[in-house]
């Protein structure tokens, strides 16, 4: 009778302990969230040669900055459609530059007056996603108007 007492004082006291611990843990795992900030740096449209209907979108920088826990994921949309993305881990950041994107993302320059603005060709929404591994996550986007394509080709002037 004596050993089932103890058995049980024993098997109270580490229940106890084992539910206090887990509530410190869980108490400390929601004060500590983490929070991302998110820049999308001169997002611009250009006609890299004006006898094509071709223009890139370019961005100065595009950068994540976590508080916490490990960067997961940075992934760049140009009107919904997945362009770019960025994976990592052990990290607490996530940076792409003009150099690492190159001539920038290919798009269709578009008419006269295709968005509205008979100065301007199509416009694009460029948007940016970042996560971290603990959940937390952020976007942002920016539009951008692409200079317009009058469909003419330049044909050089050659002589015989």
């Amino acid at each position: 009778m004596k050993n089932v007492q103890t058995y049980n004082r024993t098997l109270r006291f580490l229940s106890t302990t084992i539910v206090l611990a887990l509530l410190l843990f869980i108490n400390n795992w929601s004060t500590t969230a983490a929070t991302i900030s998110l820049d999308i740096t001169n997002p611009v449209c250009v006609q890299a040669r004006s006898d094509t209907g071709t223009c890139y979108i370019k961005a100065f920088d595009i950068s994540a900055n976590g508080s916490g826990g490990s960067f997961s994921q940075l992934s760049v949309y140009v009107n919904g459609k997945l362009r770019l993305n960025m994976q990592g881990f052990f990290e607490s950041s996530a940076y792409l530059n003009a150099d690492m994107i190159g001539t920038g993302l290919a798009v269709a320059c578009g008419m006269p007056n295709a968005s509205g603005d008979p100065a301007f060709g199509n416009i694009y929404t460029l948007s940016v996603t970042a996560s971290m591994t603990d959940g937390a996550n952020t976007w942002g986007s920016a539009q951008v108007r692409c200079p317009y394509y009058d469909g003419k080709v330049f044909l050089p002037n050659v002589r015989r």
